[in-house]
């Protein structure tokens, strides 16, 4: 229901401005219209007027002939008055007491002698001549009432523009009726509709899950690019939705992996010693061994107890490295060795003693560094690897681990999609980065080995 009223609302604001538009004009044309037939009016009956009392000035002159009216009026038989910003002529004609006409216009002579009935006396009017063409008239008789006086114009000499509103107008309001609804109907095709249409879809969306249609629809360019926008859109929060799905995934599976990887070696290594540990207590005190036999397996328990403690504290070292407590340097030169001895690779360490770096960043790059030399050895097959931190030419703190190894075609787009093509360590160390407020950049060609370097401003 909101939906509709907003669109009858929205419909009512674009539809009645034309129409109000259309029916003011429409108005202005109706009444320009009397306007000027009014005037007319007024303009024939003062012209008649004044030349019905000009012949009652005259009414003694014994001849009534059309030498009499050319010589009284010079010759003319139209009269030119001004009127609408131009010379107007008017037509006259002058009858007798018995309707006979004395003299006539040649304009006026299919109506004087042709129009049936006769011509009322009294105020102008319009009327058309037998053939067609249009006259205000106006018929009025002398004060003596021995003449009877028709003066008249014709509209086909009135103003083109004034004659051309009067008798077109219709047309143009229907033109523009028209023209109107063809508009809105445009609108209503090209905006309106294709509106409505892509909020319901993107209403029904199930963002994160589905992307919008990319069927194009037919619509002004503003709109089409708000649906290639909105494709867009979809498309990315489904990537992104991936991306977390995938993530989460990976976490769960990194966690069941570490428990498993924890609970093997702690079943393969400590229990195993502590079993061993067991089982030379229980040799120590059988009751037939003699003194040197008890303390022979009392001091193979204390060895096994020994490298049993010290395996534990290996385990304990890998999963929360003590020497982060020291500072970086002293961490990585603790972990590149390790690896160095475990991977058989050679390790060139370098690190800027006089970085002050937070506990959380130090974590980050170590990670890092733990990460890279792992992949660069195993997917690499690297035999040098340099780690270098420093503080760049722009004031950044820069972590790089570069390797000899194969190196790999890096994919377009962000790191974290390396995740849908199994590179789960590289996005990890670009999270890692992430939330220590740096970012990390990947660089590598096949056969020019791999560089990475991670960025804290």
């Amino acid at each position: 229901m909101k939906r509709k009223s907003r669109l009858f609302y929205l419909a009512l604001s674009v539809f009645l401005p034309p129409i109000g538009i259309i029916m003011l004009a429409a108005t202005d044309l109706i009444l320009s219209q009397e306007n000027l037939k009014t005037l007319a009016r007024l303009y024939v009956e003062n012209f008649t007027e004044n030349l019905a009392s000009h012949l009652d000035s005259m009414e003694n002159s014994p001849v009534y002939t059309d030498i009499f009216f050319e010589s009284a009026f010079g010759g003319n038989s139209e009269i030119g008055h001004y009127m609408l910003f131009r010379r107007l002529p008017a037509f006259f004609a002058v009858m007798n007491s018995d309707g006979v006409p004395i003299y006539c216009s040649e304009r006026l002579r299919d109506i004087v002698e042709k129009v049936s009935p006769p011509l009322p006396i009294g105020m102008a009017r319009e009327i058309y001549s037998p053939s067609g063409e249009q006259f205000t008239i106006a018929v009025l008789p002398s004060e003596g009432g021995k003449f009877t006086v028709a003066g008249a114009i014709s509209w086909r000499d009135m103003p083109k523009t004034a004659t051309m509103a009067m008798y077109l107008w219709p047309l143009m309001i229907v033109f523009a009726a028209a023209w109107g609804t063809f508009s809105l109907r445009h609108l209503w095709q090209m905006v309106i509709h294709p509106i409505q249409k892509l909020e319901e879809e993107v209403s029904n969306l199930r963002w994160g899950y589905e992307k919008l249609s990319e069927a194009p629809i037919n619509a002004i360019p503003d709109i089409r690019n708000m649906q290639s926008a909105l494709i867009e859109v979809s498309k990315n929060t489904m990537k992104t939705m991936t991306v977390n799905r995938i993530c989460m995934n990976d976490l769960v599976s990194v966690q069941e992996d570490e428990r498993t990887t924890i609970s093997r070696d702690i079943h393969d290594g400590p229990i195993q010693d502590v079993t061993a540990l067991i089982q030379r207590i229980y040799l120590a005190r059988r009751p037939d061994n003699t003194e040197e036999d008890s303390r022979r397996e009392l001091d193979l328990a204390e060895k096994i107890a020994l490298a049993t403690v010290k395996e534990m504290r290996a385990l304990c070292d890998f999963l929360n490295p003590p020497w982060l407590e020291l500072g970086l340097s002293q961490a990585l030169t603790e972990l590149t060795e390790r690896q160095s001895l475990q991977y058989g690779v050679r390790i060139f360490l370098g690190v800027d003693d006089t970085l002050n770096l937070s506990d959380a960043v130090t974590l980050a790059f170590f990670r890092v560094v733990q990460e890279a030399v792992t992949n660069s050895v195993r997917h690499g097959e690297a035999k040098n690897i340099w780690v270098d931190v420093k503080r760049n030419d722009d004031g950044e703190i820069e972590l790089t681990v570069q390797d000899d190894g194969h190196g790999f075609d890096m994919p377009e787009g962000e790191i974290a999609e390396l995740r849908f093509e199994g590179h789960r360590g590289l996005s990890n160390m670009e999270e890692r980065m992430t939330l220590a407020g740096g970012r990390l950049k990947i660089i590598s060609y096949p056969g020019e080995g791999t560089c990475i370097r991670g960025l804290i401003p």
